[in-house]
C-alpha cells in the first residue's frame, strides 16, 4: 500500500513538473511576442514619422 502511494505521489510530482514546464514555455513565448510587437511599434514610429 505504501509503495503504491509513493509511486502515485511520484507520478503526481512528475506530472506537476511537466505542467509547470509547459506553463513556463507558454509565458516565454507570449513575452517574446510582446517584446517583438513593442519593438515593431518602436521601429515603425521612427521609420514612418
Amino acid at each position: 500500500m505504501t509503495a503504491q502511494f509513493r509511486k502515485t505521489a511520484q507520478t503526481a510530482q512528475e506530472e506537476y513538473e511537466e505542467q509547470v514546464r509547459i506553463l513556463v514555455r507558454i509565458v516565454s513565448v507570449c513575452t517574446s511576442g510582446l517584446f517583438a510587437f513593442a519593438a515593431g511599434l518602436l521601429i515603425g514610429t521612427f521609420l514612418f514619422s
